[in-house]
């Protein structure tokens, strides 16, 4: 896999293929410590058409990387910690960028990409890369990123599959750092990097019906600036990092530079709902899922922010219909 991270002032000019592995499974670690720059970049590349690169890098200056992609492939883009954004045209069109814990799958043509992160601040990422057949393998033709990728591909556009960022769950960062760390060698763990990139789809695709469903799929709302939609962005952040001591309105509107009435507005007309109901949607799947995982209903009851668990037991039944300890690992 050849992308690399830029270690000068001027960007770097690479070339990136979905299909290079031709021969089995490609990999490679190093370490980036001059010009400004330190961090680690993990990468590897298989048969299938699977591409997984982690990034941790901070930079005194803005880093670039500019990648002349070969082939048209799907890239979903994890945002563990720091700010980063993919544009074309010459770094002229944004495609999306990404605050942390955010990710969203992206389509990517035949063209240069630029990837840019922020100076000051550790950029943590991780970057799976998927072929169009191994993504559309195993994408129900019914889901919503089935339409938009099939206009992607007709209007040869890079582009994101929701027009909304999803949040990065504990499960999904799980499953990427287990990757990193597989102790198999060679087919083997090509083989496993495999099963658990088709879990992490699994999981994923789940929580965009769970939580977000087609409206994410919608254009941002007609008359609403784009600096109120990066505001609600701001916002939905800030949610998903204090999910067990959450603010009230007011401090969430002052945190983001606006106000308590434009917040419940924009954030409704962004993601669909309200934020407390977002917040609340939010909070349950996570519950649900600690505890598919083993955690007590007492340790989740504290995780989403409940005092007593008797009263989280009883708001668990009333979203789901059941109670939370008939919740199977």
């Amino acid at each position: 896999m050849d992308k690399k991270i830029n270690t000068s002032t001027a960007p770097l000019f690479c070339s990136f293929d979905i299909y290079k592995a031709k021969e089995g499974l490609k990999e490679s670690r190093r370490e980036i410590r001059k010009q400004g720059h330190e961090g680690i970049l993990h990468e590897m590349l298989t048969r299938d058409g699977i591409s997984l690169g982690y990034y941790n890098i901070a930079s005194s200056e803005e880093g670039q990387v500019v990648i002349n992609n070969q082939k048209s492939f799907i890239q979903c883009s994890f945002t563990i910690s720091g700010n980063k954004r993919y544009s074309v045209d010459g770094g002229k069109k944004q495609v999306a960028s990404f605050a942390h814990h955010e990710y969203n799958y992206l389509f990517f043509n035949k063209q240069e990409i630029y990837l840019n992160w922020q100076p000051g601040e550790r950029l943590e990422t991780f970057e799976l890369g998927l072929s169009p057949e191994l993504f559309l393998n195993y994408l129900p033709a019914t889901h919503p990123y089935y339409s938009a990728f099939e206009k992607s591909v007709s209007n040869d556009m890079a582009t994101p599959m929701s027009k909304v960022n999803m949040p990065v769950t504990d499960s999904f960062s799980n499953i990427l750092y287990t990757i990193l760390r597989c102790p198999l060698d060679d087919r083997y763990k090509e083989l496993y990097v495999k099963s658990k990139t088709l879990e992490l789809l699994a999981f994923q695709l789940e929580q965009y019906d769970q939580i977000t469903g087609a409206s994410a799929m919608a254009e941002p709302p007609k008359g609403l600036k784009k600096a109120d939609v990066d505001k609600m962005h701001h916002a939905h952040s800030i949610i998903m990092e204090n999910l067990d001591s959450p603010c009230s309105l007011i401090d969430l509107a002052h945190q983001v530079g606006t106000n308590e009435a434009y917040l419940k507005k924009h954030f409704k007309e962004v993601y669909g709902n309200t934020v407390f109901g977002y917040l609340q949607q939010v909070k349950m799947d996570k519950a649900r899922e600690m505890l598919a995982d083993g955690k007590t209903v007492a340790e989740v009851a504290a995780y989403v922010g409940y005092k007593y668990p008797v009263h989280f037991a009883r708001a668990f039944k009333k979203y789901f219909g059941y109670q939370p300890n008939k919740v199977k690992r």
